[in-house]
């Protein structure tokens, strides 16, 4: 098996078309998407709970990134806490490579790897979307995509047949293997004694994540901040999981994501 950040021996790999944007302020990053950078760094620079999330910690202070897709949660992180230590995890091939340009164009303490994060160490199936990078899962499901896409752009103050006509392909993909490494097995290969803040936004694959920090690897752990999909009651599983560990748990739902099961968890126990 290769380790964490190589490519399976089976795969290579694609050439992929990037497109070079400018956020706010002047800052260039590349994207394997032309059309959702701004919205998407958007969406993080303007989320609370993210801000929250690292309010507090200090240089030095260990991250994980899970499903960084290119890299804007940990540009945020080591932005507002300059000497963040961020390791930014990304399986789908075409952000990986962005993620990689990014993180050294930011020059901070990024280290990227490519590799989904789950319960046991492995491969699995990846399904990537081309129109709609951040969607991509492991346990793809895009009726659900559709439906949140819709009420997320509805939301935003477009018509339901115009968000129609701009998903009309979107959630349309193609499935391959990645490696997945745990949370456990990347605190030991890096040598982390104590993670700061474990930072997960995988699409459904919340539990997978959780499940693989180990009965050792909660202690180590300070603050979970996640995206979650509610799906036959995951949201309070995930709530009730990190409640018997411990941890305060605060959930809400931001403003364009109202009336999707997407909804945001913030968990701590250094409080």
């Amino acid at each position: 098996m290769t380790g964490p950040g190589e490519a399976p021996a089976h795969e290579t790999y694609e050439t992929h078309e990037t497109y070079e944007i400018t956020l706010p302020g002047g800052r260039k990053v590349l994207s394997p998407e032309a059309n959702q950078g701004l919205a998407l760094w958007q969406d993080v620079v303007g989320n609370d709970v993210y801000a929250r999330a690292v309010d507090g910690l200090s240089a030095g202070d260990v991250v994980f990134d899970v499903g960084a897709n290119i890299g804007f949660a940990a540009c945020l992180f080591t932005d507002l806490v300059p000497g963040l230590r961020v390791y930014s995890f990304e399986p789908a091939e075409a952000c990986y490579a962005c993620l990689q340009v990014n993180a050294a164009r930011l020059r901070a303490d990024i280290t990227a790897v490519r590799a989904a994060v789950g319960a046991e160490p492995g491969t699995a199936e990846l399904t990537y979307y081309p129109k709609s990078p951040a969607q991509s899962s492991l346990y793809p499901d895009s009726d659900e995509d559709r439906r949140n896409s819709t009420v997320y752009l509805v939301n935003s103050g477009i018509g339901a047949e115009a968000a129609d006509v701009f998903l009309a392909d979107m959630h349309r993909g193609h499935s391959y293997p990645v490696e997945v490494t745990t949370v456990a097995a990347a605190l030991d290969e890096y040598g982390v004694d104590e993670l700061a803040l474990l930072k997960i936004d995988v699409e459904r694959a919340e539990q997978d994540v959780l499940d693989g920090v180990g009965e050792a690897g909660w202690s180590r752990v300070r603050r979970v901040v996640a995206e979650i999909h509610d799906t036959d009651g995951r949201l309070d599983s995930v709530t009730r999981h990190l409640s018997e560990r411990g941890f305060e748990v605060e959930v809400g739902q931001e403003r364009l994501l109202a009336g999707t099961n997407v909804h945001m968890l913030l968990a701590a126990r250094d409080r």
